[in-house]
Order: C-alpha cells, then structure tokens, then sequence
C-alpha cells in the first residue's frame, strides 16, 4: 500500500525567509527603517503561512481525511490570529514603521508564495 508523500511545504517558508532576507539587506543600504518595515511586513505573512502549513499537512492519508480536515480548520484560525497579532505588535511596539514598505513585503509574499507552491507541487 502507497500513501502521497507529504508536499515540501516548508522549502516555500525557507526560500520566501531567504528571499526576505536578501531583500531587507539590500533595502538597509538605502535606508534603515524601510528595511526594517519591508522585513516585519515579510515575517507578517510569512510565519502565520509557515504555521499554517506545519498543522495542516501534518497528517496524510485517506484514513485520517477527518484529522486533516481538522487539522486545516485550526491552522487557519491560528494564521488569522497569528496575522492579526504580529500587525498589532508592530504597529504597538515600533514607533517608525514605513507603511508602504510594510505592506508591500506583506503583499509581495503571497505572489512568492504561490509561485513557489507551484513549481514545488509541479
């Protein structure tokens, strides 16, 4: 009997935290806030999807189609908390925050993202 093996959904958190990484450094050259917002906003969307995908494909299997389905809904509640709480801690904790930066490490993760989950699947 074969079962699917577990997708490599962890390579797409270290790449998109590699990836995050580069650019924040490149960005300190320019100006220290900015890097520091790019980087926040890249971790804001990167470790809510890295928990995300550490519960969810926890499990796999046809037999254990309930847990995985269980175990979907608790990861997605914890990525929402977990999103909702690191946007909240940023803006509370850092007095400088660029905001254009911060959302755009935020919103140019989901694209990286899903490019990297398709040539991974593919």
């Amino acid at each position: 009997m074969t079962t699917i093996p577990k997708p490599p959904v962890h390579r797409v958190s270290l790449i998109q935290l590699i990836t995050l990484i580069v650019v924040s450094s490149v960005v300190f050259w320019f100006d220290q806030i900015v890097a520091r917002s790019v980087f926040l906003g890249g971790l804001t969307q990167l470790l809510p999807q890295a928990w995300f995908a550490h519960v969810a494909f926890k499990h796999v299997g046809a037999s254990q189609a309930h847990v995985i389905v269980q175990a979907m809904y608790r990861g997605e509640t914890g990525k929402v908390v977990l999103t909702a709480s690191a946007f909240i801690a940023t803006f509370v904790l850092f007095k400088e925050v660029n905001i254009i930066g911060f959302m755009a490490a935020f919103v140019g993760m989901i694209p990286l993202q899903l490019f990297l989950v398709a040539r991974i699947v593919k």
